[in-house]
Order: structure tokens, then sequence, then C-alpha cells
């Protein structure tokens, strides 16, 4: 006899449970193939380290259909990202008008821009890989596993946007700077020397 299938209601708590334990800051990226109603899943790479063996199946499933159902509710062209319930992260979403649709699950702190410029250089890359045989995605009709090995690679480098997003380190960096020049300036004022005095010891002034 099939093993009787676990009701949606617990499979959804479940889910809630596990993904807490999930320590990455990207849990999952898929690309799919677009199709008017269902779209195809063509590649995953999912970062689920903190959950035991048997969680991750669960966790997979979940996330996976999260995926799914928003793409599902962006169209070719488009850009959005979703808050996943009860904000267990977010799912951006990239559409191309080409028909290729890249989503990543993150946790709620990543960087928008980061995901997005992630998803923007996996679509470059991978049209770019398949360039030569673009039959191998765009007349797939079903599910399937197109080896895509980058993935794993971009969801590793990417964890951390200010080591792999070089607009997101340059913003970072500026930030930086100027609270410490700020900081700086705070500190001589506190000495008890007035800017009047600094001035007049100044060799820079004439």
């Amino acid at each position: 006899t099939p093993k009787p299938q676990k009701p949606i209601s617990y499979l959804k708590v479940e889910f809630r449970q596990y993904i807490k334990y999930i320590k990455m800051r990207i849990v999952s990226i898929h690309i799919f193939k677009w199709k008017q109603k269902d779209p195809v899943l063509l590649w995953e790479a999912t970062q689920l380290e903190g959950l035991w063996f048997f969680q991750k199946k669960t966790a997979t499933e979940h996330i996976r259909f999260s995926s799914r159902l928003i793409w599902q509710d962006t169209e070719l062209g488009m850009k959005q990202s979703v808050k996943l319930e009860n904000d267990i992260g977010v799912c951006h979403c990239w559409t191309t008008s080409e028909g290729i649709s890249v989503t990543a699950i993150t946790d709620l702190e990543y960087p928008e821009a980061s995901a997005f410029n992630m998803l923007g250089q996996i679509i470059i890359d991978f049209m770019e890989t398949f360039e030569n045989d673009t039959e191998m995605y765009t007349e797939q009709e079903e599910d399937t596993n197109l080896k895509y090995d980058k993935l794993e690679e971009y969801i590793k480098v990417w964890q951390n946007p200010a080591d792999a997003d070089k607009i997101y380190k340059i913003k970072t960096e500026l930030t930086e700077v100027k609270e410490i020049m700020h900081k700086n300036m705070e500190d001589l004022l506190k000495r008890g020397e007035s800017l009047d005095a600094l001035m007049a010891k100044s060799k820079d002034l004439g």
C-alpha cells in the first residue's frame, strides 16, 4: 500500500519549523523556462545547512513550490520581490522577455539590489553557456535537470553580497568612509581646541 501523504497544513508548519534553522542568506536559486500556465524547471541549487537529511526533502519541495508560485505571477520582462508567508524570507524573481526566469529565496535582510544583480549575472551567463544549444532549454516541456553547475558557485559566492557584488561593496565603502570622516572631525573638536585655533596653527592657510 502506498504511503499516505501528509496534509498540506501539516507540511506548512513543518516547513516553517525547518527553515528557521537554515544558516545561509541565500537559500535557493531556480531557473525556469517560461510557459503560459506552468513553468518548466531547468535547474536548481539549494543551501540547506543546518537541516537534517530527512528535513531537507520537505524544505526543498516547499522552496520549489514557492519559487514556482511566484514565477507564475511574474510576467515576461518583469522583476519582483515577494515576502514569503510568516516573513520567513523573500523570493526575488526576474523573468526575461526571452522566457528565462530565475528566482532566488533569501533572508529578509539580504539587499534587494544585490539579489537582482546576481540574478542578472546568472541570466547572462546561462544564455551564453547555452548559446549554441538553445534547444536544450527552449524545447523542454517538463521539469528536467539541465546541467548548469555554475549555479552552485553562484549560490555560494553570493552569500555575502559585500564580497560578490562590486556595486554594493563600493556603496558600503563610501558609507564607511563618510562615517569615519565625520567621526574624526568630531574627535578633533572634542580636544578642547576651536576651529579658529586649529586654523591659526595650520600651515595650509596663508
